[in-house]
């Protein structure tokens, strides 16, 4: 009675195998992230990803060092994400730092960084789930 059930669930099944071994490599690169501080790996992942995942990537690398108290790492890959991608969500991050630790912003972002890579405009209408350009 229920055979057709199988498609949707190994279709599903699949996905999620998909979705699970394509982070590894991020995963990886974070832990790495973690435990040095160096964040070359995480950028490399992300800029093998196809483009349009990009702004997720970043977003989701950023989030994951930042609520775990990984500062400094957060910081040193919003830098990298700014000098590699206009997304919007980026424009957030670099603003929360700045408003929620503002000594280490202040150590990190140099005033020719801040000028050639914020957009304070953008960030000003951004959060982390929308931005409205």
């Amino acid at each position: 009675m229920f055979e057709w059930l199988w498609i949707p669930v190994a279709a599903g099944g699949l996905a999620v195998a998909f979705v699970v071994m394509g982070n590894k490599k991020l995963d990886k690169a974070l832990e790495k992230a973690r435990t040095t501080g160096e964040v070359a790996g995480v950028v490399t992942v992300i800029e093998a990803a196809p483009e349009k995942k990009h702004p997720n990537m970043w977003d989701q690398s950023i989030s994951t060092l930042w609520q775990e108290y990984h500062r400094q790492a957060a910081i040193a890959l919003m830098i990298a994400a700014a000098r590699r991608s206009d997304a919007p969500v980026i424009q957030f991050w670099l603003k929360k730092a700045m408003e929620v630790e503002p000594q280490l912003a202040a150590e990190q972002f140099t005033e020719e960084f801040l000028e050639e890579f914020f957009k304070p405009a953008v960030a000003a209408r951004c959060g982390r789930v929308s931005c409205c350009m």
